[in-house]
């Protein structure tokens, strides 16, 4: 199951990649990628992750876990703004920061998901798990590229996240395997304290940058757009 849950994520997360460079061509279309990731990111949060959490651990940890991730994002955003990746470039900068926040976190979110895709191993949700986990990488892979290959990130080194962000799913399911179906509450703390950083990502690092290449209007019509999009999404898978 670790084998299988760490291959799937990396398949996921290769084939959002390979569409966010297909998208990502000109820079003209930079405002309207950064708005559609913030949608997909959006609608992702509110339609698959957080309700997840919400029912594995219940409103009041999902607060708490909430509270949690906006105050790690807050500690993880100073300490980049304190030491500069690239100092004669801060657009580039901002990309990289951007990309290596949400490598971060979606690397922590994806722990708690394996142990939850293991832990359900031996029942009638594994199947279905293992589906939403392939399915929900995809978007992933788009939006955690998207910064990277604006920073001109060599593929290989883009190539090499991929693997490493899938690593900890195929380390949880591993962990969810040994110890069943136990820690629900746990779980869902971890979840959402990914959603409480993805969230803050979305609207501190991705919509800004769409707004400042675009409008308030469009930026927020192309959200909707991509929250639309996402919601289809989910719904037929």
């Amino acid at each position: 199951m670790w084998i299988v849950g760490f291959t799937t994520t990396f398949i996921g997360l290769v084939i959002g990649g390979g569409l966010a460079a297909i998208v990502n061509q000109t820079t003209r279309s930079i405002a309207t990628i950064f708005a559609l990731c913030a949608g997909l990111l959006l609608g992702l949060l509110s339609l698959e992750i957080a309700p997840e959490a919400i029912h594995l651990g219940g409103w009041l940890v999902f607060g708490v876990g909430f509270f949690g991730g906006v105050l790690l994002f807050v500690i993880t955003h100073k300490w980049l703004h304190r030491y500069p990746i690239i100092r004669k470039d801060a657009q580039k900068t901002q990309w990289i920061r951007s990309g290596i926040l949400l490598a971060v976190i979606i690397l922590l979110h994806n722990l708690p998901m394996g142990v939850v895709l293991g832990a359900s191993h031996h029942t009638t949700l594994n199947l279905s798990l293992l589906q939403a986990l392939a399915l929900h990488t995809i978007p992933e892979g788009m939006i955690l590229f998207t910064p990277l290959l604006l920073a001109r990130v060599r593929v290989t080194v883009i190539f090499l996240l991929a693997i490493i962000v899938s690593i900890p799913v195929g380390i949880g399911a591993y962990i969810g395997n040994e110890m069943g179906q136990q820690f629900d509450m746990l779980l869902g703390l971890l979840i959402s304290v990914t959603v409480g950083t993805i969230y803050m990502i979305t609207i501190k690092e991705i919509l800004p940058e769409a707004v400042k290449r675009s409008s308030n209007l469009s930026s927020l019509f192309i959200v909707c757009i991509g929250f639309g999009v996402m919601w289809v999404y989910m719904f037929i898978v």
